[in-house]
């Protein structure tokens, strides 16, 4: 005959008879409790009754009519000493005090008293999945019934869209009041994908590395973060395809608050140099037409740059391929008989004062192959 959960509730001594066999199973206390629901119900005992008997029983003291009202009221966590609280929280990593801090109010307030500090932030977006790390650790989702092959066992599958399902696993770190990343990497390698709200909320990091397919994907990862405390930008992707688009990027805050700038390869021309204007530091991509027009005009322009300290950029001529023997010419060098060489690599350098200071730029040009790799220095 079927028992009546209400039969089975009210039967004390049964149930703790049924708690009393599973001790004597020997088996561990999750796997006792799993069993004791599947045999008797699972909304006859909450966990925390049956662990109180379960431990009784397993220390042999066998009195079914034992009164518990007589024992002091058992801890809970919002009970912790905040001392303890402390030990807790600075044991651990920013991302684990970031999800800990969701426990309850009293220790919210204690890992927030910490600076909440990630060294790097690596999130990489396709059309099926979103995955990457904080810190070390590693998240990943994606769609269902993609046919996606997991990398690791972190990897969770779910009919919720998984931007939304990696945005909120993301959100548990980047709501952390004034959360700072030393480093955060962006990779969108679908073309089609539209990031609007795909971060939170603005956050601090000092650098970002940007790889997108299309310009509003490279303006939108900027835009989600704060451009006060952003101070070096590396961009990558097929963005730079979009030339009569791409100038879009510098016309943000991010950029144009930035300190130090890196581009990919796209082809600009001398007078493009004036957006880095603002830069201590930046790299890039020059394409003349006529080397001995544009290569004065890029030394007049440097030196022009109050902030610049450093640059670095890969020179072609389309007459003259990579010729570093005329960027050298045009610059007004002479070249030596017998040119220096670094790894099997002719190496040629120019000094250029700069007019009515005493400043001067630096020029250190390296054959590199298909390019004239020029790195320049500013010096007093």
């Amino acid at each position: 005959m079927e028992l009546s959960s209400n039969f089975i509730k009210k039967n004390q001594h049964f149930l703790k008879s049924c708690i009393l066999y599973e001790v004597l199973q020997k088996k561990p206390i999750f796997d006792s409790y799993r069993n004791f629901c599947e045999t008797v119900g699972t909304n006859v005992m909450e966990y925390p009754d049956f662990e109180f008997w379960y431990y009784r029983f397993y220390q042999r003291e066998l009195d079914f009519d034992y009164d518990r009202s007589v024992d002091p009221e058992p801890k809970t966590l919002v009970d912790m000493p905040v001392v303890l609280m402390k030990t807790i929280t600075q044991n651990l990593d920013s991302v684990e005090r970031a999800r800990v801090r969701y426990m309850n109010h009293a220790i919210k307030a204690v890992a927030d008293s910490f600076p909440p500090v990630v060294e790097k932030i690596d999130i990489v977006v396709t059309a099926w999945s979103m995955y990457g790390t904080l810190n070390n650790k590693r998240f990943e989702f994606f769609r269902k019934g993609s046919g996606y092959e997991r990398n690791s066992s972190e990897a969770e599958e779910s009919d919720k869209c998984y931007m939304e399902k990696g945005t909120e696993h993301l959100a548990l770190m980047l709501k952390t009041p004034k959360i700072q990343a030393n480093h955060v990497s962006l990779q969108i390698l679908e073309e089609t994908l539209n990031l609007n709200d795909f971060l939170p909320i603005p956050f601090n990091t000092k650098s970002i590395f940007v790889n997108g397919r299309t310009t509003n994907q490279v303006v939108q990862s900027l835009s989600a973060m704060n451009p006060g405390h952003l101070e070096s930008i590396r961009l990558d992707g097929g963005f730079f395809r979009e030339t009569e688009y791409w100038r879009m990027v510098f016309e943000t805050d991010q950029i144009k608050q930035a300190k130090s700038v890196e581009l990919p390869p796209m082809g600009m021309k001398a007078e493009d140099l004036l957006i880095f204007s603002h830069l201590k530091s930046f790299k890039c991509h020059l394409r003349s037409e006529n080397t001995f027009e544009d290569v004065p005009r890029i030394r007049d322009i440097l030196s022009t740059f109050k902030e610049l300290e450093s640059c670095e950029f890969g020179y072609y001529g389309v007459l003259d391929g990579s010729s570093i023997r005329v960027f050298a010419m045009a610059l007004g060098e002479e070249i030596p008989i017998e040119p220096l060489f670094e790894d099997g690599r002719m190496i040629i350098t120019h000094r250029y004062q700069i007019p009515e200071t005493n400043e001067r730029l630096e020029f250190k040009l390296k054959d590199d192959g298909c390019l004239c790799r020029v790195n320049i220095i500013k010096t007093r």
